[in-house]
């Protein structure tokens, strides 16, 4: 038996029907390898702090989903949150959108990839609220049947700098967006100068997925699916904006407070 799983279970189910409980956000964990030290090659699951911070900002509780190869105990895992926040990582594994790897792809991890698309595919099943970030907005379009650019350059349009290699938080350009979408909705304008630490990015979009944000360059920066409650993607990274962003503040309490609406 898993303790770890039971216990939450039973904690969640306890308060479901308490209409003050906190929503549980689940957020799809990553693993690290120690390189050095007492520790040489111990696997640590994790997530960025960033996240987690967020998430307990815009009045949530952080769930982290630790990486597992079984694909049912992700899927159970989903059984238990209110809300499914994919974070960012690896390159997504070109294989799965049918192309073999060129030579400006980073690393990737398929197992990863996987995971991913279980967390996702047991969200969409609840209809419970998703927002993806970085890799997840990638995760999603290949999900959905959609491709990827392996790396920036293979996108002749693309002439902004999309992986600024500096102080994550800072904001480095700009992102226009639909007028229409929920994301300028929620932050009220259709220009945002955002930060940016991707050297991929949607290609071909994936099924029921609109375009809602591009940079200047064209490059896709916000996806949204229309027709499900809350579904928001975006490459660039909120969550390190977080602390000083009002933009990146109102996204993820949207975010949280969609996850309210659906419970």
């Amino acid at each position: 038996m898993n303790y770890n799983y039971t216990v939450l279970n039973i904690q969640y189910f306890t308060h479901r029907g308490d209409s003050m409980r906190k929503p549980l956000i689940g957020i799809s964990g990553n693993t690290l390898r120690d390189n050095s030290g007492a520790y040489v090659d111990l696997i640590r699951s994790y997530v960025n702090q960033d996240y987690v911070r967020s998430i307990e900002e815009a009045g949530g509780i952080p769930i982290i989903i630790p990486f597992t190869e079984n694909l049912e105990q992700a899927k159970q895992t989903i059984d238990i949150v209110d809300g499914l926040l994919l974070t960012g990582g690896h390159d997504v594994y070109p294989i799965n959108y049918g192309e073999e790897p060129l030579r400006g792809i980073g690393d990737v991890f398929p197992e990863r990839d996987q995971f991913d698309f279980a967390l996702l595919a047991a969200a969409e099943a609840r209809n419970i609220p998703v927002f993806a970030i970085c890799r997840g907005c990638q995760i999603v379009n290949v999900y959905r049947g959609g491709s990827l650019y392996q790396d920036l350059p293979y996108d002749e349009n693309c002439t902004i700098k999309h992986s600024q290699n500096q102080t994550p938080a800072l904001p480095t350009h700009t992102v226009e967006i639909e007028p229409d979408s929920k994301l300028a909705k929620i932050i009220g304008t259709t220009t945002w100068i955002t930060n940016s630490h991707h050297h991929q990015t949607c290609r071909n979009i994936g099924e029921s997925l609109v375009v809602t944000g591009r940079a200047k360059d064209g490059t896709v920066e916000a996806l949204e699916d229309t027709s499900r409650p809350w579904f928001v993607a975006t490459q660039f990274h909120p969550e390190m904006m977080h602390v000083k962003d009002m933009h990146a503040k109102a996204l993820f309490k949207a975010f949280v407070d969609a996850t309210k609406e659906a419970n």
